[in-house]
């Protein structure tokens, strides 16, 4: 499976709306009630982010090592940080930049921010949302290194993804202590938040290295895929003691049945308009900018308009931001990875060696 896949972008753009509803209330933004406790629970959001990541990223693992016997770990991750690092560099100093000139002169830089470690401890000077990019970077330098050992041994695909996502519930369930605030250790951790990462992987090891089992897994997947999202519907009413050691692991293992059951089927309704396809190719941008817009809104209007005019300006900021960042940084960065690691069937990279 290569280019875009409709579902895949519906999923993406779902992802993002929810991370954003959740980042509006907030900031305010939003009515508070019931509407408040639903969009406290948009981190599901970032959790199918994950699945999508294992997803794709195994994926361009999987197709690599089928088509040429082997990985180039070097490409590889040039080709993830090339994708990602330039555009998260600029996002961090505008941000930073910006809060210490209009929000608090005293605010001083952390240095953790350049090296992806300021989820530990939960990140909260400037870019709390960074977390999760923390998370998806050490994904993508420990991936090739582990799968590169798995594939040598008879079963060690499998007994590697069900380790770490066995591991991850277990360091939740032996340490969080009752009572942990929801947005703890567990909440930002890289090495508690790997169960989506690790199904979304063996979801793509299936499909490109198991075919045979694959329509027994969509099967499977399209069983449980409803129940799985009423779970997810149900974590606004979690307790929180199970909402910070178990729901990781259900909210992942559904959006995994989720992606599994819709990714080689046809598009669902909506998933090839350009909207859906807009949202989800500037959905790292906007995840980078958000809170910048969404704060910038409260700012200006928090006294001026009610809550819906101030959510729905927000929004419209959002998506503004996202979009001017897109095309103005992800987008030259993306042209800048074809320059300097191109894609391994195409010209030798100037900045690699010939592989």
């Amino acid at each position: 499976m290569t280019g875009r896949v409709a579902n895949l972008d519906l999923l993406r753009a779902v992802a993002i709306t929810l991370v954003v509803l959740t980042n509006a209330a907030v900031e305010g933004l939003a009515p508070g009630g019931l509407w408040s406790r639903v969009t406290a629970s948009g981190w599901v959001g970032v959790d199918l982010f994950f699945v999508l990541s294992g997803w794709l990223v195994g994926g361009l693992y999987w197709r690599e090592l089928n088509r040429f016997g082997d990985v180039g770990i070097g490409r590889f991750w040039a080709r993830r940080w090339l994708r990602t690092i330039p555009a998260y560099l600029v996002a961090l100093h505008v941000i930073f930049l910006a809060k210490w000139a209009f929000v608090d002169r005293s605010l001083v830089y952390d240095p953790r921010y350049l090296v992806f470690v300021q989820n530990y401890p939960p990140p909260g000077a400037y870019w709390g949302l960074s977390w999760s990019l923390c998370v998806e970077e050490h994904f993508y330098l420990a991936l090739p290194l582990a799968l590169g050992l798995a594939t040598r041994l008879r079963g060690g695909v499998p007994a590697l993804l069900g380790l770490a996502a066995v591991a991850s519930l277990a360091a939740r369930l032996l340490t969080v202590p009752d009572g942990a605030a929801p947005s703890g250790i567990q909440y930002t951790a890289t090495h508690m938040r790997l169960e989506g990462l690790a199904f979304g992987v063996a979801a793509s090891w299936v499909y490109y290295q198991k075919t045979a089992w694959w329509p027994g897994l969509v099967r499977v997947a399209r069983l449980i895929a409803v129940p799985g999202l009423l779970f997810v519907a149900a974590v606004p009413l979690l307790p929180l003691d199970v909402l910070n050691r178990w729901a990781y692991a259900g909210v992942d293992l559904a959006f995994a049945a989720v992606l599994v059951a819709v990714a080689t089927g046809r598009a669902l309704p909506g998933a090839d308009s350009r909207v859906v396809r807009a949202v989800a190719v500037t959905s790292y941008s906007v995840y980078m900018t958000q809170s910048a817009a969404l704060e910038a809104v409260q700012t200006a209007f928090g006294d001026l308009l009610p809550a819906p005019a101030r959510l729905l300006l927000g929004l419209v900021a959002v998506a503004l931001l996202g979009g001017a960042f897109y095309l103005a940084i992800e987008r030259p960065s993306l042209r800048l990875r074809e320059r300097f690691a191109p894609s391994r069937g195409h010209v030798p990279s100037p900045a690699l060696a010939p592989v």
